[in-house]
């Protein structure tokens, strides 16, 4: 029986999103109207704003489509420039069967497992932005680690290879925002590896995409309960949920 949880969660987004939506009653932000200006120098009223959030993205290793789970943390500047460090691994080891392996002591059916892990400076500079719609354009700078271990004819999985690497990655990503709390988005780009070896560089110099959706925290809970609006400014973190 499949799992009811994705079920529940949709209907609880939507029972919100149709909350809210009434609520705004259909009004027309005036940000909506000006002029779209390109790599604006603000947007909003907040100076500074917290940001954490999960960034899930999905790539190409030896072939193979993989998932890496994500993690962001960092702060955004003025509603335009955003910066912090990013977390990047893979849940499941990647298991290859037809990966060769010269070790004398591999079994005749020789699979691999890859484990792989990196962390990143990263910088986003919004391109455009509105009430509906962001374009923006994150920069990634880090580095990690490639593990992979050999079936062997005992059963065991020993060390085939370990490599350090530095990565550079560099992407475009598009945001929706139906109302002001929740948003979808989507982005791709390329990460291009260097400071290691060729194996490495031929594997994982490949471009990557994701997509998923956000919640902004504190405006959904000024959504929830609204409030006259006050004179001093509060920070408002995001989550995003994949």
């Amino acid at each position: 029986m499949k799992s009811l949880k994705p079920y529940i969660i949709a209907l609880g987004l939507f029972l919100i999103l149709n909350h809210t939506y009434s609520q705004e009653n259909h009004k027309i932000d005036s940000t909506s109207l000006k002029k779209i200006t390109f790599f604006p120098k603000e947007y909003g009223d907040k100076k500074w704003k917290i940001l954490l959030g999960l960034d899930a993205r999905r790539s190409f290793f030896h072939g193979h489509k993989i998932k890496l789970a994500g993690l962001k943390i960092g702060a955004e500047y003025k509603g335009v420039h955003r910066f912090g460090l990013g977390f990047y691994w893979i849940n499941k080891p990647l298991i290859i069967d037809d990966f060769p392996v010269t070790k004398l002591d591999a079994a005749d059916s020789t699979h691999v497992r890859f484990k792989l892990g990196y962390s990143s400076f990263y910088y986003e500079r919004v391109f455009i932005k509105t009430r509906y719609w962001e374009v923006s354009f994150p920069v990634h700078l880090g580095g990690g680690r490639i593990e992979a271990t050999y079936l062997d004819s005992i059963g065991a999985y020993p060390l085939l290879y370990e490599r350090p690497f530095s990565c550079l990655t560099l992407a475009t990503q598009t945001k929706f925002y139906p109302i002001k709390w929740f948003y979808l988005k989507i982005s791709g780009g390329y990460r291009q590896t260097f400071n290691t070896e060729v194996e490495v560089k031929k594997a994982f110099n490949r471009p990557f995409y994701s997509f998923g959706c956000g919640i902004s925290i504190s405006e959904l809970y000024r959504a929830i309960f609204p409030k006259k609006e006050k004179a001093t400014k509060t920070e408002n973190p995001e989550m995003e949920i994949r």
